[in-house]
């Protein structure tokens, strides 16, 4: 009965909360309320099949309760419309795969399915849950959930272990297949002796080039106008490049943080004054903790563990000794030295698990310590007997009767731990480490905070401003006159936050802010959104795009066509200017009143930093002949002239696996195979469309 016990004593127990089902149960009438009232119960549609709604929202309830149970102490929760995109976005990849597992017809068989998951071999993840849930294999875990009888176990107490085993089952089936499906794209992405050769030629020679350019950003760009029709031909070429995968919206917003005042920051200095006086004159923390506002955290660590700042201080410190660190950004951190003691810290001991009457348990210990072995034990008494001979513990923050009986114990010598009628444990030291200095330290920390009357006041000002500025144009017109910063950004319906651009930085429960975007018209501004109790958020939107392809009038996309423009007729100019007028490297480099500079060349190569980007430049110079003169030649950004002067044989031919492993580092595998690759292949080839802008 030892594995029913174990199975029993690890089962999860679940708990359905009534507050918390009445909520998900309105929720659920809401969103399909409105999916209603939309014509459109779709979250997305991928091809021909629709995400539903609700199918999507019993997810998004699954992850974040998963999320809880994982993080119950994590104060920064997942900001729930980041959640909701990437459970969307987890969807969408799992269509687009079971679609293209039909088409290819990739499966995976019972027989598989039973080996990976009850045969010799089971997959890691089947080993993992079957021994965290008590059992040896997983042979027998499935006995024990699906012949619950034979253990004299009623069937309801093994329907959640039996759903997780099947929910792991689906889940293992899932990654097989996937598996499959990366092995067969792998598999047509082999070199063969055509691509090998080519890769060691391409690889063979490095051409030494000295060479001399003349920048395109040397002229002055008034001098070279682009008209709207060239800018609409260019764009015409490099429409691909302006493709919309979904609709856009350009707009200003303007964050607004609510940050402390200048009262509000002396207030705060007060009261950590306060708590400082309080903190060296109590003997505990008790005096601090009445001042309410303040965190207490008290830890018992070893030396190594307390803070840099006190670290020194502390480790020869006097019980009682206090400590201020630095104010920083208005954080006020203090500690205090509660108690030093010398503990027992680590352990090596052996334990044995009894089920059975005291009889039992004395009969094993006195056999234990007549030198029997533990093995022998466990095998004479199957069902009853477990335990390890060795485990090293940290004991140091164990109850002081337990800490006491291992401190205490004899070396070697097996003692009862716990016991009662039923069941006892245990235990045997074999070997103590040194005890150790512990420190019990206190640590005070106290921010200051915006108060109701500062964020009042940044409100009042902030709305004072949209109600004078009501058209997207004022409103980044006038934003730096008022002294807010009006940030330019494109967004999309999907996007889960606004971003500032700022090394990546999101501000988080900015959906609602996104939303109002694409529900609104061009030119309009939004009210004051302030879900992120840090900071207030107005949008105003200066254009929309939810045509197929962005307008060559589009800002960012108009500034990308008007330089390459530019360049290509500053390009002509200088070819025009330099063409035919001098007989080597070093009459252009005169001409062009610039210097010659050396780069080595390699065809497979990315060629050199000094020649900026210039795609089709490297070609040319790796097949250049040897002592001839090139050029001028005209680039993306600038017109060169150029000249091989030696060639460098590579001292071996690269091996045959080495140009295997190259090919599926650049070309192959690596490249095609991994999964971001295989979801942005598959979305690309499907239409996806993504609702959830219609919802959240």
């Amino acid at each position: 009965m030892a594995t029913l016990e174990k199975i029993r004593q690890r089962k999860k127990i679940l708990a359905i909360v009534i507050g918390a089902a009445l909520l998900a149960f309105i929720i659920e009438v809401g969103i399909e309320a409105i999916g209603r009232s939309g014509g459109n119960s779709a979250a997305a549609k991928v091809g021909n099949e629709k995400i539903d709604i609700m199918h999507f929202q019993h997810r998004i309830e699954q992850v974040a309760a998963e999320e809880q149970q994982q993080d119950k102490n994590n104060q920064n929760q997942t900001d729930p419309a980041v959640r909701q995109q990437q459970v969307l976005d987890d969807m969408i990849n799992e269509v687009l795969l079971d679609q293209e597992y039909e088409k290819l017809g990739i499966d995976v068989s019972d027989r598989e399915i039973s080996e990976l998951m009850l045969g010799q071999k089971p997959h890691p993840s089947v080993t993992q849950f079957v021994q965290q849930a008590g059992a040896k294999t997983p042979a027998e875990f499935y006995d024990f959930i699906m012949n619950p009888g034979k253990q004299g176990v009623d069937e309801s107490q093994v329907l959640q272990m039996r759903s997780e085993w099947n929910k792991l089952q689906e889940d293992i089936t899932k990654q097989y297949k996937f598996v499959k499906l990366q092995s067969l794209v792998a598999g047509c992405m082999q070199a063969n002796d055509l691509d090998r050769a080519q890769m060691a030629e391409e690889e063979a020679i490095t051409n030494v080039v000295t060479f001399a350019k003349k920048d395109y950003s040397s002229l002055p760009d008034d001098k070279y106008p682009v008209s709207d029709a060239e800018l609409k031909a260019e764009w015409e070429k490099m429409k691909p490049l302006f493709k919309l995968e979904e609709e856009m919206r350009a707009i200003h917003f303007i964050a607004v943080p609510i940050v402390p005042s200048s009262e509000d920051i002396t207030a705060a200095q007060k009261i950590a004054d306060a708590a400082y006086i309080a903190l060296q004159k109590g003997r505990g923390v008790d005096s601090v903790r009445l001042l309410g506002t303040v965190q207490i955290d008290t830890a018992k660590i070893l030396q190594k563990e307390i803070p840099a700042s006190v670290r020194d201080l502390f480790s020869n410190a006097a019980v009682g000794t206090t400590h201020r660190d630095s104010t920083v950004n208005n954080h006020h951190v203090m500690y205090k030295l509660m108690n030093k003691e010398l503990s027992l810290d680590s352990v090596d001991v052996g334990f044995v698990v009894i089920q059975g009457d005291k009889k039992l348990q004395n009969e094993i210990l006195e056999k234990l310590n007549a030198g029997a072995n533990l093995d022998d034990i466990k095998k004479d008494y199957p069902q009853k007997v477990d335990g390890k001979n060795n485990n090293w513990q940290r004991v140091y923050l164990v109850a002081d009767t337990m800490k006491a009986k291992l401190a205490n114990a004899e070396i070697g010598k097996y003692f009862v731990l716990e016991s009662n009628d039923q069941i006892g444990q245990l235990c045997k030291v074999n070997e103590k480490k040194a005890p150790k200095t512990f420190y019990t330290v206190a640590t005070v920390t106290y921010d200051a905070y915006a108060s109701t009357k500062t964020c009042d006041e940044l409100r009042d000002k902030f709305q004072d401003f949209l109600n004078k500025n009501k058209t997207a144009k004022a409103f980044e017109d006038n934003a730096a006159k008022a002294g807010y910063n009006a940030i330019e950004t494109l967004i999309t319906a999907s996007m889960p936050q606004l971003s500032t651009g700022q090394y990546g930085q999101s501000i988080r429960d900015s959906r609602k802010a996104i939303k109002w975007a694409f529900d609104n018209k061009q030119g309009e501004v939004s009210p004051i959104y302030n879900d992120n109790k840090d900071v207030m958020i107005a949008v105003a939107i200066d254009d929309i795009y939810d045509k197929d392809y962005l307008p060559y009038t589009f800002p960012q996309g108009k500034e990308l066509l008007a330089n390459r423009v530019r360049n290509s007729k500053k390009g002509d100019a200088l070819m025009a200017e330099y063409k035919g007028k001098a007989n080597d490297l070093n009459g252009y480099a005169a001409l062009m009143g610039a210097q010659i500079d050396t780069a080595r060349i390699v065809f497979a190569g990315n060629g050199d930093p000094k020649l900026g980007y210039e795609p089709g430049l490297i070609g040319r110079m790796a097949s250049a002949k040897q002592g001839t003169l090139q050029g001028p030649w005209k680039g993306e950004n600038a017109v060169f002239v150029y000249q091989v002067v030696s060639q460098e044989k590579a001292e071996r031919q690269p091996a045959k696996e080495e140009l295997d492993n190259r090919y599926a580092q650049t070309r192959g595998a690596s490249i095609y195979a991994n999964p971001q690759s295989i979801y942005r292949i598959l979305s690309k080839a499907t239409k996806v469309k993504k609702n959830l802008i219609k919802f959240y």
